[in-house]
């Protein structure tokens, strides 16, 4: 019997799973210091890949995984393709610029994932979820990771002047931004 070994395919069913963390990593790969090489050695062959440019940032190469011709499908890589899970590489650096996800392949190292619930969330990393622009909750500084809800309802807390409070709802995506590498392509996440 002939025994290969796998070569980073793309297979969603052979991804690995990766914890993401405030400091920038994705797994074993680091925001502003893995390249697009990196992302495959560890994700594999992408699904789709695109070049694009955000308001007068630097370019970047996208590398979706799970992607799909769905409607409202993860990410929109362009006016067809929506991925679940997204890295920007900023093609002027090299570098891992942001990452985004929906994958449940990915989870918080606190054990955010997901689809948890808003008030587990809200526990597990001890932070409330504010609505403003977006529901989301902001971990780490230069190359934080933003954790993003959906559903549920804003409510103002009694006695709060800190704006409106989700109440219900759950995670839907998580993002990560670079810092010398960042690509503005997230305008409230």
């Amino acid at each position: 019997m002939l025994v290969l070994p796998a070569l980073g395919c793309g297979s969603a069913h052979e991804r690995p799973a990766a914890v993401l963390t405030q400091t920038g990593r994705i797994g074993p790969l680091r925001m502003d210091v893995s390249t697009g090489a990196d992302v495959i050695a560890f994700a594999g062959r992408p699904d789709a890949e695109r070049p694009g440019r955000y308001s007068g940032a630097a370019p970047y190469r996208a590398l979706g995984y799970d992607c799909s011709k769905k409607r409202d499908y993860g990410w929109a890589l362009d006016d067809r393709t929506g991925c679940k899970t997204v890295f920007f590489v900023n093609q002027r650096t090299g570098r891992l610029g942001n990452f985004y996800t929906e994958s449940s392949r990915y989870y918080e190292r606190h054990g955010v994932r997901i689809g948890t619930p808003t008030a587990k969330a809200e526990r597990l990393l001890p932070k409330l979820v504010y609505v403003g622009c977006e529901a989301n909750i902001e971990l780490g500084a230069m190359r934080g990771l933003t954790v993003a809800f959906t559903g549920g309802r804003a409510k103002r807390l009694r006695g709060s002047t800190d704006g409106l409070h989700l109440i219900d709802g759950h995670v839907f995506a998580f993002a990560l931004h670079g810092g010398r590498s960042d690509l503005g392509v997230f305008d409230c996440l």
